[in-house]
């Protein structure tokens, strides 16, 4: 195989790898823009009191900016979802080690329970398998996007310094995934079905 050939032989794989690479790329840039937007209309949201909260412009603002948020996570999931879940698993480590010290060596004053690393350790654990299971046959389809955007919107919320409802985001969270994970395997189980009928 001579120069020329081996170049052309070369173009199709190169060139997929290079979008595939710019389409990753591209998301993840994506999310960390969704993320910040959400941070921005948190921090707008808890820097008033809850009783001088007005729909105009206060509500109305931080409404459009968690949309525009959400459209951007809705449209570039299928490139995030990975990222997130590198995060967690990243993650995973240092809660155990919190969870085994009682100690939180990763932020400067240390203050971190047992009982807040164990509900920590479960929700990463409890998502990574989610993901795993929902994705696992299929690409996202527009209801796992769905899922995996309320997901990372509750996430924010139930990280957000000063939410009193984080356990019920955290729930939130979760309970997205799971519906999407039980859909997509009844789906599944129902194409197997369906093709062991038409094979008999």
């Amino acid at each position: 195989m001579d120069r020329g050939s081996w170049c052309d032989f070369m173009k199709p794989s190169t060139k997929k790898q290079i979008k595939n690479g710019l389409r990753i790329g591209g998301g993840i840039g994506a999310f960390w823009i969704a993320a910040m937007l959400i941070g921005v209309t948190l921090d707008g949201l808890q820097s008033e009191a809850p009783g001088h909260l007005q729909f105009w412009p206060d509500v109305a603002i931080a409404g459009g900016l968690l949309l525009l948020a959400a459209v951007i996570l809705l449209l570039t999931a299928r490139a995030w979802v990975l990222y997130v879940a590198g995060c967690l698993l990243f993650a995973i480590p240092k809660i155990a080690i919190v969870l085994a010290s009682g100690k939180d060596f990763y932020t400067p004053h240390g203050l971190f329970s047992r009982w807040e690393a164990a509900e920590l350790l479960f929700f990463a654990l409890a998502s990574l398998f989610l993901m795993y299971r929902m994705l696992a046959n299929h690409i996202p389809t527009m209801f796992d996007r769905l899922a995996l955007t309320l997901y990372v919107i509750a996430l924010a919320f139930s990280l957000s310094r000063h939410s009193s409802f984080a356990p019920v985001w955290s729930v939130i969270a979760l309970t997205a995934l799971f519906v999407a994970w039980y859909l997509s395997h009844k789906k599944h189980k129902r194409r197997i079905t369906n093709s062991l009928g038409t094979a008999e």
